[in-house]
């Protein structure tokens, strides 16, 4: 297997000499492939899984260097699977085994790496398996015009105060009858659609579960029996603030340590308090936790490559948005879910969730 020159020093994982010394045996093996030829060099093969080390990639078309160039394709095959990544020359990762890399490069056709190169994650372990306090998502469908909404939120929040920073909230407004609702937005019929489809309001879900499909305003009981149906196995850490001081951009960062090797996906979403607006005839109703953005989609982003998260290490993604100049950003909550797979992932459920107010950060919560 060729190794290229580049290494990067911060770096633990296993370098071929030969590329740190391109004068000795074998020159620079980059300077050597024949023109109309694709190649794939790596500047370590070994790295340690725990999502920071990084291994860095040059693709060569006879004397040019395309790692980065647009019409490139990066393809990895773990464990017979195979991703492809446009325009990517750069891997980390939390799950350990053995990665083999090609690539395909498009200039006037396609051309195939004539070879291939392996990486090796090794196991890596930051601790013990944690033990994490349990969070709940309550997914919230209302309207304006629904006449029964307003018992209904209020038994919601009811059950919010008697369980202080247990259960996150994201409410969903849509139309009902001839009546419109200023804060619905698209997503609202594609959370319904993941979540059975349904007509009537208002109707609450646990976790993204079908079949806790309630009607309020009484959730004590319910509640009761989602938290004992299982224990978290994750824990969920978020962080928030302005991209630059030049622009109205945020960046939500996302991070989930497992106690499993598990697949997880997330959901990230923007809400808000306080919005005043009518309902049912009630010119000053303040409605709460209304869902203004969904950063990803309703089934949940994939995090870590859609890999088994290793125990008790990190994986972390990032989303970012423009709040609307209509939202009131004092106002403005990021609620982030992450969601496991107990049917080979045709259906995710949230494990545990977390929340900070925009600008703001959480970390893990522990139970004692």
């Amino acid at each position: 297997m060729l190794l290229s020159l580049a290494v990067l020093s911060s770096c633990s994982g296993t370098v071929d000499p030969d590329a740190q010394n391109p004068d000795g045996p074998g020159g620079n093996p980059m300077e050597e492939v024949p023109e109309g030829v694709l190649r794939i060099f790596a500047d370590r093969t070994e790295i340690a899984a725990d999502g920071n080390e990084t291994v860095t990639f040059t693709v060569m078309f006879g004397k040019e260097d395309v790692s980065t160039a647009p019409t490139l394709m990066l393809i990895r095959e773990f464990e017979g699977v195979e991703k492809r990544s446009k325009a990517v020359n750069r891997f980390s990762t939390v799950t350990a085994g053995k990665y083999r890399f090609t690539a395909e490069y498009y200039y006037g056709g396609k051309h195939y790496t004539d070879n291939s190169v392996t990486v090796e994650a090794k196991p890596y372990f930051s601790g013990e398996a944690r033990s994490y306090v349990q969070r709940v998502l309550g997914v919230y469908f209302t309207s304006t015009g629904c006449t029964s909404c307003p018992s209904a939120t209020k038994g919601i929040r009811s059950l919010q105060e008697d369980n202080p920073g247990m259960i996150s909230v994201v409410a969903f407004h849509s139309p009902m009858g001839m009546v419109s609702d200023p804060m619905t937005i698209p997503e609202t019929e594609l959370f319904n659609a993941v979540l059975g489809g349904f007509d009537g309001l208002p109707r609450l879900f646990w976790n993204m579960r079908k079949g806790t499909e309630l009607i309020g305003p009484v959730f004590g009981e319910s509640y009761a029996e989602e938290t004992a149906s299982y224990t978290p196995q994750c824990g969920v850490s978020v962080e928030t603030g302005k991209s630059d001081d030049q622009s109205e951009e945020y960046y939500v960062n996302v991070a989930v340590t497992s106690n499993l090797p598990s697949v997880y996906r997330y959901l990230v979403f923007v809400v808000e308090d306080g919005i005043v607006a009518e309902q049912t005839g009630d010119p000053d109703y303040v409605h709460d936790n209304v869902v203004r953005a969904v950063l990803t989609s309703e089934k949940g982003d994939k995090i870590n490559d859609n890999l088994p998260l290793t125990v008790g290490v990190e994986a972390r993604a990032v989303k970012t948005f423009v709040p609307d100049p209509s939202w009131n950003k004092d106002n403005l909550r990021v609620v982030v879910a992450a969601t496991t797979s107990a049917d080979g992932g045709y259906t995710f459920v949230v494990n545990n969730v977390a929340e900070c107010g925009l600008g703001g950060s959480v970390s893990y919560q522990y139970a004692e």
